[in-house]
């Protein structure tokens, strides 16, 4: 029995020793090693970008999150905060283009028939026959490629500057891009640039050839490699998500951040990406997930001890 007590006594003072060591890891150290790992990172995919000659995705976003976590005291929470809306952000990219290598072989046209019906033509064929212009072959590009990098920044900012409903936004991503995913697996829909011959894919046919580089080549068909994913327009959808969250929390205040939601449907159809039926479903979805996490789950984890546990309030 003593000898018993005495192995409890030396046990709990390994345990105590332990987490002594643990709350006075060299913080400076850790620091140091950790930028130094994102820097060479920055290094090789700076490399990389340059020997291929395209420019950086999202994926510096998520370094600069990570630089930022190594130069406060709050780096191991900060992480910890972020490992949630980096594992769905990565896991939708690798299933997105995983999704796009079978999708092929299922090619539904409803968006296509739905917008003739509508229209008596494709609206893409209209604007670009009535209002084709480089200016708008331009705004149509910048508006159309920040979707990559918005819902980052944004989740940012709500990270910092309202934590409560930046969970909330980040399970509603979540909800957004995996209720997508399984609608471009039973439900893939070209895009009107590849259905429609005489819908002219400005990115890469207009864009890309005057600025003599492949940048949205590289975005939409490299990095994001799934050519039949139209329905529902995630372009669309996210930034109508981030506008949603921000409105709920900044009130008229957030107003201005419309425009990004705006632009973009305008430049999905303007380019030839998408049909008009795929931006209002982008607009449906996100819409649905928003009042998934701010109705319908409080709800839910009001009856249900694991989810009121779990679920932020």
């Amino acid at each position: 029995m003593a000898g018993n007590g005495c192995l409890k006594v030396k046990k709990q003072k390994d345990d105590d020793k332990s987490r002594l060591e643990l709350k006075n890891l060299n913080y400076p150290s850790a620091r140091f090693f950790s930028l130094l790992f994102s820097s060479l990172y920055a290094m090789a995919v700076t490399i990389f970008c340059v020997d291929y000659k395209i420019i950086p995705g999202p994926e510096f976003l998520v370094l600069g999150i990570l630089i930022y976590a190594t130069y406060n005291q709050r780096t191991w929470h900060a992480l910890k905060d972020w490992l949630p809306f980096v594992t769905v952000f990565v896991s939708y990219e690798i299933m997105f283009s995983f999704i796009g290598i079978i999708s092929k072989y299922n090619l539904h046209a409803g968006p296509h028939n739905l917008d003739m019906q509508l229209f008596g033509q494709v609206p893409s064929i209209i604007l670009q026959q009535m209002i084709r212009m480089p200016i708008l072959d331009y705004m149509g590009a910048v508006f159309y490629g920040i979707y990559f990098f918005v819902p980052t920044i944004f989740a940012y900012v709500v990270w910092k500057k309202s934590p409560k409903n930046y969970w909330k936004y980040t399970v509603a991503f979540g909800v957004l891009t995996y209720s997508a995913l399984i609608t471009f697996l039973f439900y893939p829909v070209a895009p009107p640039w590849i259905a429609v011959p005489n819908v002219t894919r400005i990115l890469t046919g207009s864009v890309d050839v005057n600025l003599g580089l492949p940048v949205y080549k590289t975005l939409f068909d490299f990095l994001s490699p799934n050519l039949y994913a139209a329905f529902p327009s995630m372009h669309s959808a996210m930034p109508w998500l981030v506008f949603l969250f921000a409105f709920k929390i900044w009130k008229w205040k957030a107003l201005s951040v419309l425009s990004i939601p705006v632009g973009t449907w305008f430049s999905a159809v303007y380019l030839g990406e998408h049909y008009f039926t795929d931006v209002l479903a982008g607009i449906a979805y996100a819409t649905i997930a928003f009042i998934a996490v701010e109705k319908i789950l409080p709800l839910l984890s009001s009856r249900i001890s694991f989810l009121r546990k779990h679920v932020p309030n």
